[in-house]
């Protein structure tokens, strides 16, 4: 009997049947229902995500399973609320239910990433006490290393005038509390890769400005202090031919479209958005980059950025973000530097996690409340050796306008360094998986 039919049982058999059995004493109450039910949709989705998990957490040509891949998993937009449904500051059921399946000791989870907007925006004392909920929650029997990156949300910049404004310092004592390199909200830090080597997260802040010279919950603003550090220090510093670079930012790097020809529908970027993508391309290509991008929004607040990446080590993997409310991942395009030699950039999106915050354009999903579409993350496994990432997913995931959506997929980042033949096998071997 099929997954979903059991739930359809269990919401209405079993679970009105039980409620009628419970003592009218018991003071049972709406929310210790909701906890019930969500208790069981867990189950259901961690089987599901742990079995496509397993299927590609090793080389399917690795009969000994040594050869096992870095897994990440990567939730973003909790907007954790007073009156979201699966993400209340009182319980935030999903993003709970994230950092649950990611400390499973079996699934040998290496990252748990949460590419910022953890807070709808409110009054200044409820964002932080929203913010102050979701650092609870996601550390809280959390045993994992974790990295965050701020979104556009958590800055609650929801007037001209800052009453309501949550500095960055704010921002610091709330979100990075274990976060010590700098006194920024921009670090990185390394991670052992059990295929050999080092994954280097670099966590870049869209918030980074010294007061409120600009509205960042609609620009993303990064000052001249962090493209510097970017390029002289997370680019460089102890970097080895054995270090693979992933980079977390919440706005997708692409240019604005007002009629949503892009990801980036919502919200701007207040120096060029390839800015950051440029400097990567430079990285990339073990090539120089001197460049000055242009402030769209006051004059003479230009940055200027002067790197040489002659003798870098190390490759890039790929960028992860949110923003859109949608699952995807697309090729960065349209770089004046760009080396049509290697393959183009990867942006990997993760859609939001609770169902009440529906986005504006781009969230296609399904999602309902109370049903195995309540949550919904992305899970990955990325292959430094066959410079592939491996996607799969928790709860909701399928678009309502793509009939064919797999729920494994495979992007490569770079070249190759494996055999075509054993891709192929892989490949086959997955497909055969998806039609199960």
């Amino acid at each position: 009997m099929e997954k979903k039919t059991l739930y359809l049982i269990y919401v209405i058999i079993v679970l009105p049947f039980a409620v009628a059995c419970r003592d009218t004493e018991d003071n049972l109450t709406v929310s210790t229902l909701r906890s019930d039910i969500h208790d069981y949709l867990y189950t259901i989705n961690n089987s599901e995500a742990t079995q496509r998990l397993d299927s590609i957490m090793y080389n399917k040509t690795d009969t000994d399973k040594i050869y096992e891949r870095f897994k990440i998993v990567h939730t973003s937009d909790p907007h954790i609320s007073a009156i979201s449904t699966n993400n209340n500051y009182t319980n935030p059921i999903n993003l709970k239910q994230s950092v649950t399946f990611a400390n499973q000791s079996k699934l040998k989870i290496n990252a748990l990433i949460a590419t910022g907007d953890f807070i709808s925006n409110s009054s200044r004392k409820d964002a932080i006490l929203f913010m102050e909920s979701f650092t609870k929650h996601f550390y809280e029997g959390n045993h994992i290393p974790s990295f965050i990156c701020t979104g556009n949300h958590d800055c609650n910049m929801i007037e001209k005038v800052s009453k309501n404004y949550i500095s960055k310092e704010k921002i610091h004592s709330i979100l990075f509390p274990k976060q010590t390199q700098t006194n920024q909200n921009y670090f990185y830090a390394d991670i052992p890769n059990p295929q050999g080597g080092t994954i280097r997260i670099i966590s870049l802040d869209m918030l980074d400005q010294p007061g409120t010279e600009y509205n960042t919950r609609i620009y993303a603003y990064y000052s001249q202090e962090q493209i510097n550090w970017l390029g002289n220090i997370a680019l460089k510093k102890g970097i080895t031919d054995q270090h693979s670079i992933i980079i977390l930012n919440h706005y997708p790097f692409q240019a604005y479209s007002s009629k949503a020809n892009t990801y980036l529908c919502d919200g701007d970027f207040v120096h060029p958005w390839f800015m950051i993508p440029e400097i990567i391309e430079a990285y990339r290509s073990r090539s120089s980059i001197s460049k000055t991008y242009l402030n769209k929004l006051r004059d003479n607040k230009n940055i200027s950025v002067n790197f040489n990446f002659h003798d870098s080590k190390g490759e890039f993997i790929c960028y992860l973000g949110g923003h859109d409310h949608f699952t995807t991942n697309f090729d960065i395009h349209d770089l004046e530097n760009e080396n049509k030699s290697i393959p183009p950039q990867k942006m990997l999106l993760c859609t939001n996690q609770a169902p009440s915050e529906v986005g504006i354009i781009y969230n296609r999903v399904i999602r309902e409340v109370d049903s195995l579409s309540s949550n919904s993350f992305c899970i990955y496994a990325i292959d430094t050796k066959e410079k592939k990432i491996y996607i799969t997913f928790f709860g909701a995931y399928k678009p309502t306008d793509k009939a064919e959506y797999p729920k494994i997929q495979i992007i490569p980042y770079s070249q190759s360094e494996v055999s075509p033949n054993s891709s192929l096998s892989e490949n086959v071997k997955i497909n055969q998986l998806e039609k199960m």
